[in-house]
């Protein structure tokens, strides 16, 4: 990795720390050194000479121009003179697009036909359908979208639509079937439907126990908003049993009023198990208490009481309480195996876990983080009794994780006091990619050149989607030459190839990022670590919080950030620019570390869930071994966030030729924090 970059580490082709307009600038060079000749350069039978690459380009942009003033005989003109311009099915898309609502069903469908390869056509497609449904144009709808249709899609609002339109065009019982479908989903529908659901609920076909099905689904699915709805539509003991329901899904502790739920019913069994699951988590010891007298009461089934059982057990095991040993063989399934190895980590119970991980299922018990933890806990444990399978030797299986790329890896080696692992030099640089092979890609590097990212994404998403996994990975090399290093790991990690460390771990804005570190005094490796796992080095990125940049930063969070920090109040309106942005990572991460007394895995969660949270979470946790903390860090995504970052720090710590330990300390201290 480190022979591809300059001396000071930077990549040559790196193009983010640009303004647009020399990005653009940047791709369309780069566009002329790798694209044949031949395919960008052609001229139209009309023209007299050919035009080049940038004044197809600049054609393009006036065409644009002259559509967005409506001047459309000259958008014409100009569309007629790129003919062999790779984007010239783009002037047909801008041009239907912007007349959605005015364009007949011809002139969609005769697009579709022509360009429907273009990777926004479908989403303008779909766009059409619905405007026809919110018009009424129910005739045209079911000329353009079948019952083949309806079953692929996942557009509830088009599904309701189209639903309607068969309504509405007579075919009313099929429509009213298919409404009931509509009707079953376990979420929230769109306004679209309201309609036909208003009609529907007038049939004999909405029932109290249909209601119910699907109120049953919302509260399984944890959909309190829609759950609260759907209680209107309840009457008589019906209403009552499902505002029980309602409040037993949101105060578990209610399921203990057994006079509530004393008959017999499939409902009330429903309503008592689900409680009972769910109190088992937080009190699982009236829970047991609860289920003792409801098993003697009650007729539920085999499974019913497995399920219920198994719940009460884990969460009695996370509190200490494991099953005897004559009760270990009623627990069998995997949530139960899974879920009481899981507490017996929680518990540090080393010989309960080398038991429980045992028992998992094969595909369970071989993955990394089951045999990281079955070997741990067999160099901890002395267990009284023989193992149900035969014990391995821990040593053995640390040695062969610690010869492996990854978080598990890395703390087996830290586990055994091992040297360092040296990364191997990664794959060698792939032969280009054919871009005569994937009009896709032609298009979506074109799109890049001239600004209009948004599309150029897709376009090469849909040239991934096209292509074997070779291709994959000179598409992702191809990406890195150009400087869009998001799309480089997305290329790489779609064509598996884990060894390409040059497209996986990218060394970009070097010079930011040393200043950075430097003036932070915080590890340059680590806020690499922690931009790539944000953000894949995409500085223009949003998360659908709202997050923002390179090292995705929350604008109030960069506020507060630019305040400590000293800095101009401005900085945090300009959350795109990668050396503000990495300035106010830095600092902020800065601040965490020294925070929680420069621990990093608190550091790194704090980062990505808040500082708060984690005061919460290391409250009970002071001299916990810290590789089990980050394991039972309550948050499945900051946990796994905290693998990857400490991880990839790892990684860029020996790329940039300065190894260190993937962890300072094995021992978490908890009183070791600012207040």
């Amino acid at each position: 990795m480190a022979a591809h970059a300059n001396k000071n580490g930077s990549r040559p082709l790196a193009s983010h720390n640009r303004p647009r307009s020399i990005r653009a600038y940047w791709w369309a060079c780069c566009l002329i050194l790798l694209i044949p000749h031949s395919l960008l350069t052609k001229a139209s039978a009309s023209e007299s000479h050919a035009l080049s690459l940038f004044e197809q380009r600049a054609l393009y942009r006036q065409a644009m121009d002259d559509l967005r003033r409506g001047a459309l005989t000259k958008f014409r003109a100009k569309a007629k003179r790129l003919e062999e311009y790779p984007l010239r099915p783009y002037l047909d898309y801008h041009r239907v697009n912007g007349r959605l609502s005015r364009a007949s069903a011809k002139e969609i469908t005769g697009f579709m036909a022509e360009h429907g390869d273009l990777a926004p056509s479908n989403i303008m497609y779909r766009r059409w359908l619905k405007k026809l449904g919110q018009k009424r144009h129910w005739t045209t709808l079911l000329q353009n979208f079948s019952d083949g249709d309806y079953k692929r899609s996942n557009d509830a609002e088009l599904r309701c639509y189209y639903v309607r339109a068969l309504y509405g065009r007579g075919q009313r019982e099929k429509a009213l079937d298919w409404t009931t479908d509509l009707w079953l989903s376990p979420k929230s529908q769109p306004k679209a439907c309201d309609p036909i659901f208003d009609v529907w609920r007038t049939t004999p076909r909405f029932t109290q126990e249909i209601a119910w099905q699907r109120f049953d689904a919302a509260i399984q699915n944890n959909q309190r908003t829609l759950s609260r709805y759907l209680l209107r539509f309840f009457t008589g003991a019906n209403r009552r049993t499902a505002d029980a329901y309602y409040q037993v899904h949101t105060q578990p502790k209610r399921v203990i009023r057994r006079n509530r739920f004393a008959q017999d019913s499939a409902r009330n069994r429903t309503i008592i198990q689900h409680g009972l699951m769910r109190l088992s988590k937080k009190d699982p010891k009236d829970a047991a208490k609860a289920w003792k007298r409801y098993a003697e009461t009650h007729s539920f089934s085999a499974v019913q009481r497995s399920i219920i059982a198994d719940h009460i057990q884990v969460g009695l095991a996370r509190s200490g309480i494991f099953p005897s040993a004559l009760d270990r063989s009623q627990f069998t399934s995997s949530f139960a195996t899974q879920g009481l190895a899981e507490a017996a980590l929680f518990e540090q119970n080393w010989d309960e876990l080398t038991y429980w991980v045992g028992q998992l299922p094969t595909g369970e018990q071989t993955t990394q983080r089951w045999q990281y933890w079955w070997a741990r806990a067999l160099q901890k444990s002395a267990p009284s009794e023989p193992l149900a399978t035969s014990s391995p030797d821990p040593q053995k299986m640390l040695q062969k994780l610690a010869e492996q790329r990854h978080y598990y890896g890395f703390m087996a080696a830290l586990a055994l006091d091992a040297p360092l692992q040296t990364l191997q030099a990664g794959t060698p640089k792939p032969p280009p990619f054919d871009l005569s092979s994937s009009a896709h890609a032609r298009r979506a590097i074109e799109l890049f050149a001239i600004g209009e990212d948004l599309n150029g994404r897709r376009e090469w998403y849909r040239a991934l989607d096209t292509v074997n996994n070779d291709e994959k990975r000179q598409l992702g090399h191809l990406a890195r030459d150009i400087g869009d290093l998001s799309l480089a790991i997305r290329s790489a990690n779609l064509a598996e190839a884990m060894d390409d460390l040059a497209l996986r771990f990218p060394i970009a804005h070097s010079s930011d990022f040393n200043s950075a570190a430097h003036k932070q005094d915080v590890a340059p490796a680590l806020l690499r670590a922690v931009a790539r796992q944000e953000s894949a080095y995409q500085p223009t990125a949003r998360s659908h919080a709202g997050a923002r940049g390179l090292m995705q930063l929350m604008p109030a969070t960069a506020k507060l950030v630019a305040k400590r920090a000293r800095l101009p109040s401005n900085f945090a309106t300009q959350l795109n620019d990668p050396k503000i942005n990495i300035q106010l990572g830095s600092y902020h991460i800065a601040w965490l570390i020294e925070r929680f007394g420069g621990q990093l895995p608190l550091a790194i969660a704090a980062y990505n869930a808040g500082e708060h949270r984690v005061d919460r979470w290391i409250k009970d946790a002071d001299l916990m071994p810290i590789d089990v903390w980050i394991e039972t860090i309550p948050f499945r995504e900051t946990r796994n966030y905290v693998k990857n970052v400490l991880a990839f720090t790892y990684v860029y710590n020996q790329l940039l030729g300065s190894p260190a330990p993937i962890l300072e300390s094995k021992t978490l201290s908890a009183g070791q924090r600012s207040p």
